[in-house]
């Protein structure tokens, strides 16, 4: 950006972050690093990363893929070329058209789509050339589309951006960023400016809903706020399970595994933790609902006595406490001596996950939206850095995990993954348990809030448009 652009940027930053329109505060604990797509590591981050920045996709409140900056796109018969047309007279915060240029720039920029070369067709197209088939391509471009040069010439917190939302005002205590101002002018939103406020843990934000400074926050704890409604949401991209290291001898016996999960009742065991996960593929467009995911069996027991197992979790109160709920099930219907390791969560991938050292991992691991799952269940990835962790090896699994990347129909796609799914739900390498809810306390006076799928927390933003401030609080 030259300098006479830069000024008109900051001039026009600055009128939009004073001007008097609805606000909507959410408390955030902790501090904001980059808004650059790609390098966006914390949650809050990330969200504010999708508030500002346009992807060629995105998906939609149902969770469906949609274009966002894409106009057309056509897939070559052999699915190794894709070729993306932007729409035309779409363009960035500092007044600058968005062209392919700025498409090949943020491909070259984001680790997800290395190794896919790209070509200039015009001004406006892109021909992405891809190794390898692999059918979940166009995900990958739902990522925040960056401004040719943005990442050596722009604050990574203040960025030139494309979405309906803009960076307008950082404010400051020395280093210590206190809050962040973003505005939209789009007629669509009642509410027109989203204030980020930083707070140094949980309890503060607890704090500054009661005194009123924000009117939203997210939380792992439950709170008792009068004048806030908890918009608690599931979030579907993360299943917690417990994993089976198939290494170990005795776990390499399927049907002790499937005794261990007979004897639990998934749905009292989680109530108050999240939504059954049903499955590798939970709750997706491609999930077998033919399959049995509960396993549970009232009346069943049986002396497994002399029979003694370990179950390896992060050292989280919450973690610990639900883990000891399964200890004392196993302990009471099955006569197993079950020990619980409490592992410091910061230190549980390279010492426990990375390893393979443990026999049950109590885990929450995270999966992308489409359904490949090559890199959690394929048997090449059962050794680190591969997903893998239980170390599931199936022939049937594997080779229906390798046609569904590489069929772009999702009718075929689907007779793949349900394959890959009967495997897994037959050969119980895991007992999957659920997805997490997350609290979202919203103040009383703000309406419109509705149902929408949340794959990830950013999500919760799906419907802001609807959002509608009653009065202040």
């Amino acid at each position: 950006m030259d300098i006479i652009q830069k000024v008109i940027f900051m001039i026009v930053s600055f009128a939009l972050s004073v001007a008097p329109v609805s606000t909507y505060v959410e408390g955030v604990a902790g501090q904001p690093e980059s808004f650059f797509p790609g390098a966006s590591q914390t949650s809050t981050d990330k969200t504010i990363s999708g508030l500002i920045y346009r992807g060629l996709f995105r998906y939609d409140i149902y969770g469906t893929l949609v274009p966002d900056l894409a106009e057309s796109w056509a897939i070559s018969e052999d699915g190794l070329v894709y070729t993306i047309k932007l729409k035309d007279n779409q363009f960035w915060t500092n007044g600058k058209k968005i062209t392919s240029d700025d498409l090949i720039y943020t491909s070259f920029n984001i680790s997800d789509l290395a190794g896919v070369a790209t070509d200039k067709v015009d001004e406006l197209s892109v021909r992405y050339i891809l190794p390898n088939k692999y059918a979940p391509f166009l995900n990958l471009l739902t990522v925040g589309v960056m401004p040719l040069n943005s990442l050596d010439k722009d604050n990574p917190l203040h960025p030139v951006s494309s979405g309906d939302f803009r960076v307008v005002r950082i404010e400051k205590d020395g280093i210590v960023t206190k809050q962040i101002i973003l505005r939209t002018t789009k007629d669509e939103y009642k509410i027109k400016k989203i204030i980020f406020r930083y707070y140094s843990n949980d309890t503060e934000l607890a704090t500054a809903a009661r005194l009123g400074e924000i009117d939203g926050f997210l939380s792992d704890d439950v709170h008792g706020l009068e004048n806030f409604n908890n918009h608690r949401f599931p979030t579907q991209g993360i299943y917690y399970s417990l994993y089976f290291n198939l290494s170990q001898e005795k776990l390499k016996d399927v049907e002790l595994r499937k005794k261990l999960e007979k004897v639990l009742n998934k749905s009292e065991l989680i109530i108050d933790r999240g939504i059954e996960a049903q499955g590798p593929l939970s709750r997706s467009v491609f999930t077998d609902l033919g399959l049995k995911f509960n396993k549970y069996e009232k009346d069943f027991t049986e002396d497994l006595a002399g029979t003694t197992l370990t179950i390896t979790a992060p050292d989280i109160a919450v973690h610990t406490e639900f883990v000891n709920r399964i200890k004392n099930v196993w302990e009471d219907k099955l006569g197993i001596d079950v020990s619980v390791n409490d592992v410091e969560s910061g230190q549980i991938l390279s010492t426990v996950i990375e390893p393979r050292n443990f026999e049950i991992l109590f885990y929450g691991q995270e999966t992308g939206r489409d359904p490949d799952r090559y890199v959690n269940w394929h048997s090449t990835q059962k050794e680190a850095p591969g997903l893998n962790i239980t170390g599931f090896e199936n022939v049937r699994a594997d080779r229906a995990l390798e046609e569904g990347r590489n069929e772009l129909e999702n009718e075929k796609r689907t007779i793949h993954y349900n394959e890959f799914q009967k495997s897994v739900i037959d050969n119980t390498p895991a007992i999957f348990l659920y997805h997490p809810y997350t609290n979202y306390y919203v103040s009383k006076y703000v309406s419109g809030i509705g149902e929408k799928y949340t794959f990830t927390h950013a999500d919760r933003f799906l419907d802001f448009f609807n959002w509608e401030k009653i009065r202040t609080n």
